[in-house]
């Protein structure tokens, strides 16, 4: 099955900006991070089809993954 991405900027650079990745039915979230090789530690948080979900939340066909990292400031 294809899953869709949408990195944020930072993710992207890391991963050379990826637009989609074929994975086996039954993936969860934090399996595609592992495929990215984005440590689920210093992922922030992810949204599937703009909701905001767990890292154990099992994707489907054509779902789009937003990962946004931890960013610092003040």
């Amino acid at each position: 099955m294809t899953v869709l991405l949408n990195l944020h900027p930072i993710v992207a650079e890391q991963t050379g900006d990826p637009q989609s990745v074929n994975v086996r039915d039954g993936m969860t979230v934090d399996g595609v991070l592992a495929i990215l090789g984005v440590d689920a530690t210093r992922a922030g948080f992810v949204l599937v089809n703009g909701q905001r979900v767990p890292y154990d939340t099992v994707l489907h066909d054509g779902d789009t993954l937003f990962v946004m990292p931890f960013l610092g400031g003040g």
